[in-house]
């Protein structure tokens, strides 16, 4: 029953989005921002906690409430992309595309092979995955199934209209290699953290994290290429799409260090569009407590 009182909530936040003037959603949005930031203390305490982490005790104490309602945002904003990308078409999606070097992956797709596109929770990744497959083809993202399923079914229909195929994180793996033997796409964000043993252990923003061996081993195993990519900038509501340079499956020493510099590079280039709401650092005990 409660969720679907929050499906019939999200029904009725969805008709004041859709019909809201864009100044009045503006202003919509920034209250329930600031509704959720004192609602959801645990944000609060994460984002103080890994700002903490990546730039020291003084950083977080300065900037970690403004960062945790950006956080709050980012999450809004993507979740209005969801409702927008119900209305829209493949190939208006297609249109909201600027790619500013696509010339880096041009002789890969010439391959027809499948190509591991990997990204992180940064800016609009719902509208980035969107985009990715309604220009390259069908493509597989690994996702864990959300509790409610309502929203589940929204975010389904939201990205299967543009192609892309919901992988549940049970049995991930074999499923992706049925998708690469396919010579489908993957598309997958691998910034957060994996529990003990389903991962292995390298410093991002100087300290030790969990990382997952994914991409690195279906790389390796096929002879596929890693290409991570992200928006980069928004240019008269269009989003301009950057690719990095392709990266190919070693051991794990060398590739997944690489990875790893690419998202903290990224992050660090615009970091409040990271979501530092993620408990990223939950490997080093209770310390979100």
């Amino acid at each position: 029953m409660a969720h679907l009182f929050q499906y019939w909530l999200f029904l009725f936040f969805k008709f004041l989005l859709e019909h809201l003037p864009k100044s009045g959603r503006e202003g919509f949005l920034n209250l329930i921002v600031q509704l959720l930031y004192l609602i959801l203390k645990r944000y609060r305490i994460v984002v103080r906690k890994n700002l903490e982490i990546a730039f020291g005790s003084n950083f977080a104490e300065q900037h970690y409430k403004d960062w945790a309602k950006r956080c709050i945002r980012n999450l809004l904003d993507n979740f209005l992309i969801v409702i927008e990308n119900l209305n829209r078409t493949p190939e208006e999606v297609r249109n909201l595309a600027i790619f500013k070097n696509r010339e880096k992956i041009e002789p890969i797709l010439k391959e027809g092979k499948s190509i591991l596109f990997v990204s992180a929770h940064f800016w609009h990744w719902e509208m980035l995955g969107a985009i990715m497959a309604s220009h390259f083809g069908k493509a597989n993202g690994v996702a864990e199934k959300l509790k409610n399923r309502y929203f589940n079914d929204i975010l389904y229909r939201s990205r299967a209209k543009f192609g892309i195929q919901p992988i549940p994180m049970k049995g991930a793996i074999r499923n992706l290699i049925r998708a690469i033997r396919r010579n489908e796409n993957i598309f997958i964000l691998i910034d957060q953290a994996v529990n003990r043993g389903q991962g292995i252990e390298f410093p991002f923003f100087g300290t030790t994290s969990i990382h997952a061996e994914t991409t690195n081993y279906l790389s390796k195993k096929f002879g596929i290429p890693i290409v991570h990519v992200y928006i980069s900038d928004i240019q008269q509501g269009k989003y301009v799409i950057e690719f990095e340079e392709p990266i190919w499956g070693d051991e794990v020493e060398h590739t997944i260090p690489k990875e790893l510099a690419i998202i903290e590079n990224r992050i660090r280039s615009n970091p409040t569009k990271w979501l530092w709401c993620h408990r990223r650092w939950k490997n080093l005990g209770d310390i979100y407590r």
